[in-house]
């Protein structure tokens, strides 16, 4: 079972590059200063994201992954990074609203696919 500081790796290893190519490739406009105001400000969103399931569900027992650690969790964040990416971030390109929910649902599809990978699995 990935401990903490294995998801905070996993969220800043799988979250960062996608803001970062989500700026790159789908914002109005690029410049440097904006990409890295983006990734700091999505910095501490995907940090909090990448633990945000064993929050929810603490893992007191090796059998503590429920519903926050479901596919069906899975499918709903991986929608959530979809539509964030495709629609708020063209439409408003906000680097405070729009990166900070990236962030959130970033380093929660990193916690999951990192769960994923172990033998307990999703449930």
């Amino acid at each position: 079972m990935p401990n903490r500081i294995v998801h905070t790796l996993g969220g800043l290893i799988i979250g960062l590059p996608i803001v970062g190519v989500v700026r790159y490739f789908l914002a109005s406009e690029f410049s440097v200063w904006l990409l890295i105001l983006s990734l700091l400000v999505s910095l501490p969103f995907i940090l909090v994201g990448s633990n945000l399931p064993d929050i929810l569900e603490p893992p007191k027992n090796p059998n503590h992954r429920k519903f926050f650690h479901s596919v069906f969790i899975l499918f709903l964040v991986f929608s959530a990074c979809f539509v964030i990416s495709f629609v708020l971030v063209p439409r408003y390109d906000n680097v405070f609203i729009a990166y900070p929910l990236l962030g959130i649902f970033t380093g929660y599809l990193s916690h999951l696919l990192l769960d994923s990978t172990t033998k307990a699995g999703l449930s």
